[in-house]
């Protein structure tokens, strides 16, 4: 009966840990092909028209692509801007960091707080406060970027681990 008990609670604990890597293994994945695809024009030697038209057009959806707000990199510019290139740059490191430890239940409050900064550069650049800065865009799009993964893993996991131990109990 004990022994019953205690391989099923190892069972369980297993089951969670496999499942967290899963859960956080996919998103790095997709992050990590999702970074090589907006910075491929600076990895690649041959220029593939069809290759560039159908990555332009896919992040096309999710940046504006605005040259003068691209980073340039070997004198080709990224798919996506320099905010956009921090948020990608800030989740994927993120993740990297996360995969094996575990990640704090943040609350939705800490995630409006850490879009803040992202926010009052958007506005102090749209209204002519101060002049666009890469540089800025890029730090404020990588702490935004870090705190949405984590927030979206945290809820990620709290919904298929909890709906995994009520299958179990």
């Amino acid at each position: 009966m004990l022994f019953t008990e205690i391989k099923k609670t190892t069972n369980i604990i297993i089951e969670k840990k496999l499942s967290t890597l899963l859960i956080r293994f996919l998103p790095l994945s997709f992050l990590m092909i999702w970074t090589i695809g907006f910075i491929q024009p600076a990895l690649l030697t041959q220029n593939n028209s069809l290759t560039d038209y159908i990555l332009t057009k896919i992040y096309s959806r999710v940046c504006h692509q605005e040259s003068s707000k691209c980073i340039m990199i070997a004198s080709e510019n990224m798919l996506v801007c320099a905010r956009c290139t921090g948020i990608y740059l800030g989740a994927l490191g993120t993740s990297l960091l996360f995969v094996i430890h575990s990640i704090p239940t943040l609350r939705i409050k800490v995630l409006l707080i850490a879009s803040l900064p992202l926010l009052l550069d958007v506005c102090c650049t749209s209204m002519g406060v101060y002049k666009y800065s890469q540089i800025i865009a890029v730090i404020t799009g990588l702490a935004f970027g870090g705190i949405v993964y984590l927030f979206l893993i945290s809820e990620l996991e709290n919904f298929f681990l909890n709906k995994s131990i009520k299958r179990n109990e």
